[in-house]
């Protein structure tokens, strides 16, 4: 399979580089993570009248089959990445082409620079060794909120945002555009009706906060999803769900339970104490526990129905990954962390 895909990549490269000869693409290889989109990560060597040239590229490669993959606007996601990069001075990677035919690749995808370092899984014990070291170093969870901060500072408007991406209307119109996809995707998975899903989208609704202010936000900006080298942070990737709303969705995200389980760590990398202050010292807003606790609720009601989407696509055969079912097999524990937060 992956002979297949470096003679493609080879061919297309030619194309792309104007004049390349005896090109060659080397260091292939598929990262394990990738659960919503597939990557590629490889270096392509070539040479031109002026000498040879190497340069390091990533391919973003869309998984039809993929966690949450109806609905989803791919060709927006290069678009983003394009603004972002181009103007916001945080290690996003510049993108060059995009390909939006299967004809090439089997589904679309587009080629964006590759940036160097290492990413981690933080509850395995090499990522568990590495988070532990930094946060006792210090300079890592700094850069973590530094770089947050810095998204959600940036004038989005100024950047030709939102253009092509929805801004919300009026403090309320994030949240409630939120909770009625929410709504939406629990209709749609549902097998019986489920109280306590139902109990929370009626709490979500009833407790909705006001918007301080809106900005750039991820959305799944968390440990696993940054590139590291050494002691720095050279990387934040995977902005597939990123989109114009309130920062506090991205605070409290950091903070949530299911990004830590059951270290004290926020992220498994800081203190929450730490990282709250810091954060409204480089923003000037204001955290307060009853948004983080509603923003909270809010993610792991989602983070159910990402796991019904997975076990969806496996039962259906969309997908053969096995850990699309083992996400799946993950619900009870998922929904029952949200009657946690409701007190149950």
């Amino acid at each position: 399979m992956a002979e297949e895909v470096i003679q493609v990549l080879e061919a297309y490269f030619m194309e792309k580089l104007v004049g390349s000869k005896n090109l060659e693409i080397r260091d292939f290889y598929q990262p394990s993570a990738g659960w919503s989109d597939e990557s590629f990560i490889f270096t392509v060597c070539w040479d031109t009248l002026g000498g040879s040239h190497e340069k390091g590229f990533a391919i973003r490669k869309q998984n039809k089959g993929g966690l949450m993959s109806e609905g989803k606007n791919f060709h927006q996601q290069f678009k983003f990445l394009d603004r972002l990069s181009k103007n916001c001075d945080i290690p996003v990677p510049a993108v060059h082409w995009y390909e939006g035919e299967d004809s090439i690749l089997g589904s679309p995808f587009f080629v964006m620079d590759r940036i160097q370092g290492d990413s981690y899984v933080p509850w395995s014990k090499e990522g568990q060794k590495f988070f532990e070291r930094a946060h006792a170093e210090g300079h890592i969870p700094l850069q973590f909120i530094q770089y947050l901060a810095k998204l959600h500072l940036h004038d989005y408007k100024q950047s030709g945002f939102p253009d092509d991406f929805d801004e919300p209307g009026g403090k309320y119109g994030y949240i409630d555009n939120k909770l009625k996809n929410l709504e939406a995707m629990y209709l749609h998975y549902q097998i019986s009706p489920d109280p306590v899903m139902a109990d929370a989208l009626e709490w979500l609704k009833l407790n909705k906060p006001a918007a301080q202010k809106y900005s750039i936000i991820h959305n799944d900006y968390r440990t696993g999803n940054l590139l590291y080298n050494r002691n720095e942070i050279t990387g934040i990737l995977d902005w597939e769900a990123a989109e114009i709303g309130d920062p506090m969705a991205d605070v409290a995200y950091v903070c949530a339970k299911s990004n830590r389980m059951d270290s004290p760590l926020m992220c498994y990398l800081l203190e929450k104490q730490m990282f709250i202050k810091t954060y409204s010292e480089l923003t000037g807003l204001k955290i307060e526990e009853d948004i983080l606790h509603y923003y909270e609720v809010f993610h792991q009601v989602r983070f159910v129905l990402i796991s019904q989407s997975a076990g969806t696509a496996f039962a259906k055969s969309q997908t053969n990954d096995l850990r699309m079912a083992r996400q799946g097999y993950r619900w009870p524990l998922m929904r029952s962390m949200v009657a946690d937060l409701l007190g149950y």
